[in-house]
């Protein structure tokens, strides 16, 4: 890589400013498994009017959630071209891998390129159709998350720089202003359905000072889970208890008519009694959790409090306690 190559990746993650497609944000566009996937998303909104079909590639598998990062780069840069050239219109995004992969948060390595160029070919052979736009004027388009990519260098497994065209689809929502910042914490975020649901919050709960409350079956529609809607259920709340997504704090409620739901709210709209609380019953749960466990290896309940209060003062994860009882060995401790 030359020197003014290098320059160049430098300022690009520097400037980078991570924004997404807003339409893409609420609706269930990508698979939340790292593990192929063939089977179709085919979602229908609640009244029945907005409609998006995800066709995989069989040969590649449809496009995860973590190759919508590369989406997330393509749209952040070109927001921030056309703030600083507003007749800068063009669908292609120049950079090289591994500007790109610093900018979302991954190592350069061997392993991460190769899967870097796996999404790329993901999202150039997916298929979507939708309406979601028709309010617009624009009532169906069919589209790849990509179109063409090109790149210089030895060969494929060796690019120095890569260009990737974005389509229309997606251009059409940058130049009507559809898009939002999100927390570049985003991509630290290993789990399928917790990326998508901060998306999905960063939609709607945004800076709402009152939040956002969705029940949890129409939650699981827009997320595309494959899970039955009792298993993401359960998901939901085991990740409403870490309560640990970037900006947007957790909370299991439920609706005037009594379903089940969850609503999202910015921290910064929190009073910090509310923070407290939060932090007070995750605790609780831990330590009952732990107490449970303690028990039942047989040890006296009156032992428990000195044993919980030593590995806390450890600084230990609470969590982790029950694992922590035993050694490597198997002996207890």
């Amino acid at each position: 890589m030359s020197e003014i190559e290098t320059v160049r990746d430098l300022l690009d993650v520097i400037s980078f400013s991570p924004r997404d497609q807003s339409d893409l944000m609420e609706r269930p566009f990508f698979s939340l498994s790292k593990r192929k996937r063939i089977a179709p998303i085919d979602y229908t909104s609640p009244d029945g009017k907005a409609t998006v079909k995800v066709t995989a590639n069989p040969n590649f598998g449809m496009a995860t959630i973590w190759d919508s990062d590369i989406l997330t780069f393509c749209v952040s840069q070109i927001v921030a071209r056309r703030n600083t050239r507003s007749n800068d219109s063009s669908p292609i995004v120049h950079t090289t891998p591994s500007a790109l992969l610093t900018s979302i948060g991954r190592q350069t390595g061997g392993a991460q390129y190769r899967e870097l160029m796996a999404g790329i070919q993901r999202l150039r052979t997916t298929q979507v159709e939708t309406n979601i736009r028709s309010e617009r004027g624009r009532k169906w388009g069919a589209f790849h998350f990509l179109g063409d990519a090109e790149g210089s260098g030895a060969d494929q497994d060796g690019l120095t720089s890569l260009s990737l065209r974005v389509p229309d689809w997606l251009m059409d929502g940058i130049e009507t202003g559809h898009f939002l910042s999100i927390d570049r914490a985003y991509f630290d975020i290993t789990g399928g359905i917790e990326r998508a649901i901060y998306r999905a919050a960063r939609k709607h709960a945004g800076s709402n000072s009152e939040g956002w409350t969705c029940r949890l079956s129409v939650l699981h529609a827009k997320t595309g889970s494959e899970s039955k809607l009792k298993g993401f259920a359960h998901t939901i709340r085991e990740i409403a208890f870490r309560n640990d997504l970037p900006t947007y704090a957790m909370q299991i409620t439920t609706t005037k008519s009594g379903e089940a739901a969850v609503h999202f709210i910015d921290r910064a709209f929190l009073s910090q009694a509310e923070a407290d609380a939060i932090v007070a019953r995750r605790m609780r749960t831990y330590r009952d959790s732990a107490r449970t466990a303690w028990i039942d290896e047989g040890r006296p309940a009156a032992g428990f409090t000195v044993a919980w209060e030593s590995w806390l003062a450890k600084g230990l994860p609470p969590q982790d306690f029950a694992a922590g009882m035993k050694t490597a060995q198997g002996r207890l401790i």
